[in-house]
């Protein structure tokens, strides 16, 4: 649906917006209602609408690689950054970051302030599963590389895990273990990993005759583990084992089983998903599925500087990773 050079007007008028509401999202989302920021971001993505002040920009020179993450504070992304610099700055190359709050409105400003700031390549972790909304950039010589993206694209790299693979393998190695009862802790219905490995869990669970219950947590983080936990416990009998959407959630929720008295692995087990650094180290060192974040950050930061230093001639790689099972403490053999 796309047209040539599309302007504030044409989207403000498919949006059925003010054009003044269309320069708010694109330059201070803060002061427009999360409704008006989608029809908006919806409108820009169907137009491919670029603005002006990054058209034609010539960023060859430039040292400067941006970081787009959804959240602040988590140690999956935080190990991922410090990949990504330590793989690009042998080649002279700095990463500033930028966070977008789960916001689409919020990553596409920023995405911009980069590009109107010649930056030579912008990573992103996209908030949404669908990455078109970026064309725009990508057909104006943009270079921009994709986190956790597990569908092949042809204009620009991407590193991400096998998220499907991934579901499937916890949920059979809980069920190795004798669990038969399994609970899935699933991230918000916007975070599309969490979707991804729901397809590998169902799966499995319907060929090993797993008795499969699910929660779905706010967001992904202690927080929010620490807040479902007493959710879990009202539910009913405890299941034989946690499948949590990732390490931090999981530590959050046995945080409060442990005050609570339950007994990990006796009672329950815990799996979680990313394998950060501190969850070896936890009270109850976490097993977990583990798709290293240091090393998809430093993978990807190597293709970077093969594209932004290889000419023409370099070939866009879409590196998908197989996570493996990392097996500590919260998890046990039952009967």
């Amino acid at each position: 649906m796309g047209v040539d050079n599309p302007s504030l007007r044409d989207i403000a008028k498919l949006a059925n917006v003010s054009v003044g509401t269309v320069s708010n999202v694109l330059n201070n989302p803060a002061k427009v209602s999360t409704d008006m920021r989608k029809r908006v971001q919806f409108a820009i993505s169907q137009l491919g609408f670029l603005p002006e002040s990054v058209k034609g920009n010539s960023n060859k020179s430039s040292k400067l690689i941006g970081l787009v993450l959804p959240l602040s504070g988590n140690p999956f992304y935080e190990e991922y950054a410090q990949g990504l610099e330590d793989a690009v700055s042998a080649a002279g190359y700095r990463v500033l970051i930028g966070y977008s709050r789960e916001d689409e409105s919020i990553e596409l400003q920023i995405i911009t302030s980069m590009a109107e700031a010649d930056f030579r390549a912008v990573v992103v972790n996209p908030v949404g599963s669908k990455v078109n909304r970026f064309e725009s950039f990508i057909d104006n010589d943009i270079r921009l590389a994709f986190v956790s993206q597990t569908h092949e694209l042809k204009n620009q790299c991407t590193v991400s895990m096998d998220q499907v693979s991934g579901g499937y393998m916890g949920l059979e190695y809980l069920h190795s273990l004798g669990h038969k009862r399994i609970l899935w802790l699933s991230g918000p219905a916007k975070h599309h990993q969490s979707n991804e490995r729901y397809v590998g869990i169902t799966s499995a669970a319907t060929e090993l005759g797993v008795e499969l219950s699910v929660m779905t947590a706010p967001s992904l983080d202690f927080l929010a583990g620490e807040h479902m936990a007493p959710l879990i416990l009202e539910a009913g009998p405890l299941p034989d084992a946690i499948f949590c959407g990732n390490d931090t959630t999981a530590l959050g929720v046995m945080n409060y089983f442990y005050k609570q008295g339950i007994k990990i692995p006796d009672e329950v087990s815990f799996l979680g998903y990313d394998n950060v650094s501190y969850a070896e180290s936890a009270l109850i060192p976490l097993s977990t599925v583990s798709q290293t974040p240091f090393h998809l950050g430093y993978v990807m930061g190597g293709q970077l500087v093969e594209e932004l230093t290889g000419g023409p001639g370099h070939l866009h790689q879409n590196v998908l990773i197989q996570p493996q099972i990392v097996e500590r403490a919260s998890t046990a053999r039952r009967g």
